[in-house]
């Protein structure tokens, strides 16, 4: 049977060590990004929107909204093409997307200042951080995906991958 270099191997103890340990930091490092995201996010609205509890619940609202995302687009493509450089291109496309966007911070909420702050903090939340955060969401469907092969060991891997990647946003708070 061919294989692909880019695909998961057939069983889980045929992965490189080396591979399976990046793939761990991988998980560690995207779930510290995703926090560091979602505080820092509502950091960079506060100078024009402010800190009250509307820019703290659209923050948080948004994230949810981009993990559920992330995680279904995740899920589903993993299991039609299981390439790394999917997900690769995917984190590569949510770091753009954020250092694109910075510069966009200050105009866009001088704009929406003219709505309620509630749909002001929600529209500036969605636009600047739903994207990257939803692509930085498919980390997990995917490593599943590419460290697990038998059914018998997909709980432990989920288990594993989910600790790994809340211990990352645990360092990124």
């Amino acid at each position: 049977v061919k294989r692909n270099k880019a695909t998961a191997p057939t069983e889980d103890s045929e992965m490189p060590p080396a591979l399976r340990t990046f793939l761990y930091i991988t998980a560690a490092v995207t779930g510290a990004v995703i926090l560091v995201v979602e505080i820092l996010g509502a950091k960079m609205l506060s100078p024009y929107l402010g800190t009250s509890h509307f820019v703290w619940t659209a923050q948080i609202a948004v994230t949810l909204v981009a993990l559920s995302v992330g995680y279904y687009a995740g899920g589903w493509l993993v299991d039609r093409s299981p390439k790394l450089s999917h997900l690769y291109y995917a984190i590569l496309a949510a770091a753009v997307y954020l250092c694109a966007t910075v510069p966009m911070v200050k105009p866009l909420c001088l704009k929406l200042m003219r709505l309620p702050l509630e749909w002001a903090a929600l529209l500036a939340s969605s636009f600047l951080f739903l994207v990257p955060l939803a692509l930085l969401a498919m980390t997990g469907p995917f490593l599943v995906r590419m460290l697990t092969q038998s059914v018998k060991t997909i709980g432990t891997n989920m288990g594993r991958l989910t600790a790994i990647s809340t211990l990352g946003s645990v360092a990124g708070a």
